[in-house]
């Protein structure tokens, strides 16, 4: 009987992909390319066996089965190699590998193996034009890397079991996002175009937050395959501020930790993240693991784009206080609403605008509070969709801005409001005060709606402080996006895999 075109199609792709593996596990001197299918496997089989070695394995069960193993997976397949009559390890190995390819939709496809290279995951911002916070880091630092350097940026396939290559409008949309970009979303029948990527001996860069579809896939490479995992740490507040988020971040977040865990690196955004990030691969001593190596690579304080001269005083009328962020609990907007309030109760006239997309559904009591304020005739707009463009003006034209989160892996828009010269009411701790040190800024407890408001009061009445905070922040020696770019790269590029 004949078989299927699709038959003999995942035949094809399958020799293809041993064909791939072989030199990389039988060696560059390897000659035997045309050997039949199931002598290539016996003697691929065989070979990782006799050695024993976790790297190669996970390489050809990856290539066997066309998709990257999970643990669990991977185990079965070494204790079933491990356990195969001498001559059959190939069985074992197809046994094994035989519900992983069952469930693969792009089984009948090659793979292409990128050996000692840069991989970066950038999944979310190939998918989506959302760029807030994660997603600036990611497009500013992958931009830059995409021009200086040889990379590889990947997704993952639509059931997670594979890293990809990207479709061009994806590639743009990472490496050349702009404002108008926003509300794209990538078209998941595009990716039959992309192929199968799969990296060896390269350095996995994590820029954002990979997709939680594939981080059971991720932990098992960072533990078994050869490649060295590198990401970036932004912040811990699932679980160290827990009370402020939806309790499915938290169950998301913990699981996403089994990927932390087995990586190499973790460059944090902060010296205060770096702490939290090295209590936690302390804590996994008591599992026999040394955890990664945490080092502080720490954010610019600068702007998206650096287009426009430095800022001037605001010009005369009502003065303008900006207040940047998602809205949501953590971000602490309603103690700006309260300490506002009050300040326009005894008297004192200003605009408090809002610039920042909406948290749904942790940003209901901040729109409520808005709703009455405005319907009292206070001056409160918001906006959720700003360009670039309008952010930074809003920067530059503002009195000052505040941002008095709770808790904050870095605080970006602190940042960002001290390179356009504009002072910044900010919270007194954590890596929001680390930002404050260079000048430009006034500390307050954000759990204390009085004192913001005292230090609103005084930047809105005293003219000689707000132009003393305006020249030291002018006078800020500021870390360019270049400069991290360049610290991230080194960093990521200089260390070896944990044994």
């Amino acid at each position: 009987m004949a078989s299927s075109p699709t038959i003999d199609a995942a035949a094809k792709a399958l020799r293809r992909r041993l064909v791939s593996a072989a030199p990389h596990i039988l060696g560059t001197e390897f000659t035997g390319h045309d050997l039949p299918t199931h002598r290539l496997l016996a003697e691929l089989s065989a070979a990782v066996r006799a050695t024993g070695d976790a790297a190669t394995l996970w390489l050809l069960q990856t290539s066997v089965a066309g998709a990257m193993p999970n643990r669990e997976q991977f185990l079965r397949v070494r204790r079933l190699l491990e356990l195969s009559r001498p001559g059959a390890e190939h069985h074992a190995l197809l046994e094994g590998c035989a519900g992983m390819a069952a469930s693969n939709e792009r089984f009948a496809e090659s793979i292409t193996i990128v050996d000692g290279g840069v991989v970066a995951d950038v999944d979310f911002c190939a998918r989506h034009g959302h760029n807030t916070g994660i997603q600036r880091v990611t497009r500013e630092t992958l931009g830059r890397w995409h021009r200086d350097h040889d990379i590889t940026l990947v997704a993952w396939t639509a059931t997670g079991r594979s890293m990809r290559s990207l479709i061009p409008d994806e590639t743009q949309r990472v490496v050349d996002w702009t404002s108008e970009r926003r509300l794209e979303h990538s078209v998941e029948a595009d990716e039959k175009s992309s192929t199968l990527v799969v990296p060896w001996n390269s350095t996995l860069v994590l820029p954002e937050v990979s997709p939680h579809r594939a981080w059971d896939r991720l932990a098992c490479l960072a533990e078994f395959s050869s490649n060295r995992v590198a990401l970036i740490g932004y912040d811990s507040i699932p679980v160290t501020g827990a009370d402020h988020v939806v309790a499915s971040e938290v169950d998301r977040f913990v699981r996403y930790l089994s990927v932390v865990k087995h990586a190499d690196l973790v460059a944090a955004i902060s010296d205060s993240t770096a702490e939290e990030f090295s209590g936690f691969a302390g804590a996994l001593h008591a599992q026999g693991l040394a955890g990664p190596l945490v080092q502080s690579v720490p954010l610019p304080v600068a702007l998206a784009s650096a287009t426009q001269p430095a800022a001037a005083p605001a010009a005369a009328g009502v003065p303008v206080v900006l207040c940047v962020g998602t809205q949501e609990p953590r971000k602490n907007q309603l103690a700006v609403l309260a300490a506002s309030e009050l300040l326009w109760q005894q008297g004192l006239e200003f605009e408090l605008r809002f610039i920042g997309g909406a948290a749904m559904p942790l940003t209901i009591p901040f729109d409520l509070e808005v709703e009455r304020l405005r319907a009292d005739g206070r001056a409160v707009t918001v906006e959720r969709t700003a360009s670039d463009a309008i952010l930074e003006s809003a920067y530059r034209d503002a009195r000052f801005s505040v941002f008095v989160s709770l808790n904050e892996g870095y605080g970006l828009p602190i940042g960002e409001s001290l390179a356009a010269g504009t002072p910044v009411v900010a919270t007194n701790y954590g890596s929001m005060a680390e930002i404050a040190v260079g000048g430009g800024c006034l500390l307050v407890d954000p759990r204390d709606d009085l004192a913001i408001a005292e230090a609103m009061r005084e930047l809105l009445t005293d003219d000689a402080k707000l132009a003393e905070l305006r020249v030291e922040a002018r006078g800020r020696t500021l870390r360019t996006w270049d400069e991290y770019a360049d610290h991230l790269w080194t960093t990521v590029n200089q260390w070896e895999k944990t044994p």
